[in-house]
């Protein structure tokens, strides 16, 4: 936590400020974490993706926004197995992430 060095409290007020200071600074750090978990729930198998790809962060980006849409291509062929159901897809993209990163492995 980024703070000013301590300083001496030696009033009621200056208690009562510095605790209104530090009631607002947790309220906006759980705002931003709620922010984080939520964007995570929405979007796990991204996130996820990226984390394990083997690339630089926009690199991993790039890649996979193009899975994505390879995926949305394989789940219109396939309607019965990917319709309303986040795991198929995400498992999908988990094994094509693996595939790219024994590649990897084996290319260099």
């Amino acid at each position: 936590m980024n703070h000013a060095p301590s300083t001496r409290i030696d009033s009621l007020s200056k208690l009562k400020m510095e605790k209104g200071k530090l009631e607002t600074y947790c309220s906006y750090q759980e705002k931003l974490i709620g922010l984080k978990i939520d964007y995570f729930k929405e979007n796990y198998p991204k996130v996820l993706g990226e984390a394990l790809l083997p690339y630089d962060p926009v690199q991993n980006t790039k890649v996979s926004d193009l899975l994505d849409s390879v995926n949305s291509v394989i789940a219109n062929l396939f309607p019965g197995i990917f319709k309303g159901k986040p795991l198929p897809g995400f498992v999908l993209k988990l094994v094509q992430i693996l595939m790219i990163r024994m590649f990897n492995k084996a290319k260099g």
